[in-house]
């Protein structure tokens, strides 16, 4: 229990500097996680800081419907395409993983997102591996609603 109140307050630290900030924004998601197993539902609420030379910091917090603790995922990400209504980026980051007690694993992560013709809403495409662990990856496809955005 105490693992996972640090996590959450980490969580929530993680997040305090993304209040009030300019160009900053929060979302929440739905979709599917593709990996080497069975492809699992997921909801995820997200949370980008603002660009720094075209690089970004962000949290997400990811539940499965197995889930009542949420997975952490930290991530820097460097934007390499942007259109006006599309972008793909690159970073690494670092999992944190419930069943392991949110043990730490190093990602690289790649995003993608794609506005939608409806207001707020977006698709996004969420590719990761794990690079000192096998190479385990993931792909999460997502639909997202922009919940608060700050320009």
């Amino acid at each position: 229990m105490t693992s996972m109140k640090s996590m959450l307050s980490l969580a929530v630290l993680g997040l305090v500097p993304l209040l009030g900030a300019e160009a900053q924004f929060a979302s929440v998601s739905a979709g599917a996680l593709v990996s080497n197993q069975v492809p699992v539902a997921i909801a995820e609420l997200h949370a980008e800081t603002p660009p720094v030379r075209a690089t970004r910091g962000w949290i997400t917090l990811s539940w499965t419907d197995e889930s009542a603790k949420p997975t952490v995922i930290t991530a820097v990400e460097h934007a390499l395409l942007r259109f006006k209504t599309a972008g793909t980026g690159l970073g690494a980051g670092v999992l944190w993983l419930e069943p392991d007690n949110y043990k730490p694993y190093p990602i690289i992560v790649s995003t993608t997102v794609v506005a939608l013709p409806i207001p707020r809403t977006t698709f996004v495409a969420i590719a990761s591996t794990q690079p000192f662990q096998g190479f385990e990856w993931s792909l999460a496809l997502e639909v997202g609603v922009t919940l608060w955005f700050v320009r």
